[in-house]
């Protein structure tokens, strides 16, 4: 009987949950335990790694020249080079976005951060720049940073590793020769618009139309026909272009100008005191790069020319002519051998991707001339077998 009371007690206080601990109470101060003893193993591992820091150097020198420093530097050396233009113009995107940062730091990780970049910069004609573009750009990049390592500027070329993107580099635009004839009779339209209609002798309409046939007819690069000498044309159209005047030791070549061509030269009114055939009237010196472009473009856009470039041309450029020549050589039947001597060419497959040949059309024509071959050979008859 005395027992009752105790064991009452001890039933009610199992009952209230005031008094008896829970199972997610339990649960939960293991949880607290685990995560404290996490915390002090992280406050370890950071602690661990804060001395480490203290007696880490950095792994660039802080002496190291900046991509900036170096452009200065490689334009000092290269500045007087004819082609320095054209690393100018290909090294500039690159300086904008990585010119602050250390030489040595220009990994292909790097680059690649900046050309993810690139992709959505807008060109100043319009549009966001082109693969073929963005290769160009790293290989003067890489070239530059070679140079670095030439002139013990750094100890090795970082981006030495990066690789190029898939692009395709061949113009896919494909002029016909009908197209250059529109394209010159435009250019008879062209006139100095600071003068009066009876005031203007048409020099601007026959330069244009002498370069155009200079690119196409014969297959020559800009600045080799913008720089042609009247000196140097022989009376039977032969032009020997000379070594400056051209891009590589094959570009220095014999080239014959076509008879409207040389029509075209004469018609040209002859400035004093200058042997260049294409040379500013008012001035008397040689015609820049810009006029002549800026003449061609507005001819094209008054022939409406661009509406025959390919979604990835954008437009109509000058050295779709020396393509188009090319292309309608090679369908005329001129051998590839001399068709990529006249282009100036150290190899056949730079010569391919100047001739745009239709599958069905190249089919046709192989057809064709083996027909003609088969009908001129004729069938030998053998010894006739005795008895």
């Amino acid at each position: 009987m005395g027992d009752e009371p105790q064991l009452a007690t001890a039933e009610r206080d199992s009952r209230d949950p005031a008094l008896t601990p829970s199972v997610n109470a339990v649960l939960l101060r293991r949880q607290l335990s685990e995560a404290l003893a996490e915390i002090r193993t992280l406050r370890y591992t950071v602690a661990h790694q804060a001395r480490l820091l203290e007696h880490l150097g950095p792994e660039t020198h802080p002496a190291a020249p900046s991509v900036n420093c170096v452009y200065w530097l490689f334009s000092d050396v290269r500045r007087h080079e004819r082609s320095w233009h054209l690393h100018w113009q290909r090294l500039q995107p690159s300086l904008r976005g990585l010119g602050t940062i250390p030489a040595t730091e220009v990994t292909p990780n790097v680059w690649a951060k900046h050309l993810a970049a690139r992709r959505h910069e807008e060109q100043r004609g319009g549009g966001t720049p082109s693969g073929v573009t963005l290769n160009i750009e790293l290989a003067r990049l890489k070239g530059m940073l070679d140079w670095a390592v030439e002139a013990q500027l750094i100890d090795f070329n970082p981006l030495r590793a990066a690789k190029r993107i898939q692009a395709s580099d061949q113009r896919e635009t494909k002029l016909s020769p009908a197209d250059i004839d529109r394209l010159l009779l435009e250019a008879e339209s062209l006139r100095d618009q600071r003068l009066s209609p009876e005031d203007d002798d048409g020099t601007r309409s026959k330069l244009l139309q002498a370069a155009a046939l200079c690119w196409f007819d014969s297959m020559m690069r800009f600045n080799e026909a913008r720089s042609m000498r009247r000196s140097l044309i022989q009376p039977n159209g032969d032009y020997r272009i000379p070594r400056e005047h051209t891009k590589t030791d094959a570009g220095a070549r014999t080239v014959t100008l076509t008879a409207r061509t040389l029509e075209a030269i004469r018609a040209i009114p002859v400035v004093e005191d200058s042997d260049y055939v294409f040379t500013n009237p008012r001035t008397g010196k040689l015609l820049s790069y810009h006029t002549l472009r800026r003449w061609f473009r507005w001819t094209c856009e008054s022939a409406r020319l661009d509406a025959k470039t390919a979604p990835r041309d954008k437009r109509i450029v000058i050295h779709m002519l020396r393509h188009a020549g090319a292309t309608a050589a090679d369908a005329a039947g001129v051998r590839p051998g001399a068709l990529q001597t006249v282009l100036g060419h150290r190899s056949h497959a730079s010569t391919a991707r100047y001739l745009h040949r239709e599958g069905a059309e190249s089919a046709h024509h192989v057809a064709e001339k083996m027909a003609e071959l088969a009908h001129g050979v004729k069938k030998r008859k053998g010894p006739r077998r005795k008895y």
